[in-house]
């Protein structure tokens, strides 16, 4: 009986991170005791600046994704509902693994993993129905976090376990959801977008890649976005006027690079490699905020 009980505290007992672990924390001392979402257990410049990936077929992968992206703006929103909620879904599930990994390696934890894999998807598929939807499955998700960190004990506070599963899960699948949102609006606004945001991803990463500071690759990819602007702006590309045009890849060329240097602050560290989430972290701010003043503009 003592070692059944034994046992079953040492399930939820996480063990400690090996030195050469790539989730161990990039500190030392004290600090490895600090509870998960504290940003004083990282340098902040190394929480936000997590640095290039370089490791694979990248650029076939940035074309590949471009391309599928608009051909599903073209054939509507299901298929982009697809698309983007398979990635939130994704980068939900490694954005949560990797919290587990780097701090709490406890299987109890594994069922607020899917919450955050399946609420971020759930949330993309109801904005295909409406804002309403949208909203209403925000609110669900954000319960089902809570439920599953009080009715589930685990070694973590409740209040700290829901915490990560919001972040790995919620901040995905509304940019995943804004972006149907759009599609549901008007597609070519979509296609604009994808077009617009691509350009900064472009002039980011192959200026970025071998620069010696944090702010080349941003603003190559701010100048990228203003040419395209410019196309845009000057041939009028529907739905956009001349002066439309310079709005909404203003908020581009400004929303863009936030959501790449917001985009790890929802990671336990700077070490953590999460590929679905950097494929989506250009979108996370300037498709919500798209859908918005999109739907002032048009309707």
């Amino acid at each position: 009986m003592a070692g059944g009980e034994q046992s079953r505290r040492g399930a939820d007992t996480d063990p400690p991170l090996a030195e050469d672990s790539p989730y161990a924390p990039l500190v030392s001392g004290n600090d490895r005791e600090r509870e998960p979402g504290d940003a004083s257990a990282f340098g902040w410049v190394e929480r936000v600046v997590s640095g290039y990936e370089l490791d694979g077929p990248i650029v076939r992968l940035g074309v590949g994704w471009f391309v599928v992206a608009v051909l599903c703006a073209w054939v509507g929103m299901v298929a982009v509902a697809l698309l983007f909620g398979m990635v939130a879904a994704v980068a939900a599930l490694q954005t949560a693994a990797a919290w587990r990994r780097a701090r709490h390696r406890s299987s109890r934890l594994r069922s607020s993993q899917l919450v955050a894999g399946v609420g971020a998807l759930a949330v993309t598929f109801a904005a295909t129905l409406g804002i309403a939807f949208t909203g209403l499955a925000l609110l669900l998700f954000v319960g089902a976090a809570l439920g599953v960190a009080y009715l589930q004990p685990s070694r973590l506070a409740p209040v700290v376990r829901a915490s990560i599963t919001i972040r790995s899960g919620f901040f995905v699948g509304l940019a995943a959801a804004a972006a149907v949102l759009i599609d549901r609006t008007d597609a070519a606004a979509l296609v604009t977008l994808i077009v617009l945001v691509s350009g900064y991803e472009v002039g980011d990463f192959l200026v970025g890649t071998g620069a010696s500071n944090p702010i080349e690759g941003p603003v190559a990819g701010i100048a990228a976005v203003i040419v395209l602007t410019f196309a845009v702006s000057a041939f009028e590309f529907p739905p956009f006027e001349s002066g439309s045009a310079w709005v909404f890849g203003g908020l581009v060329a400004v929303l863009a690079p936030l959501g790449r240097f917001a985009a790890p602050i929802l990671l336990p560290g700077p070490e953590a490699r999460v590929p679905a989430l950097k494929r989506l972290d250009s979108y996370l701010i300037v498709t919500p905020v798209w859908a918005w003043v999109l739907w002032g503009y048009l309707l």
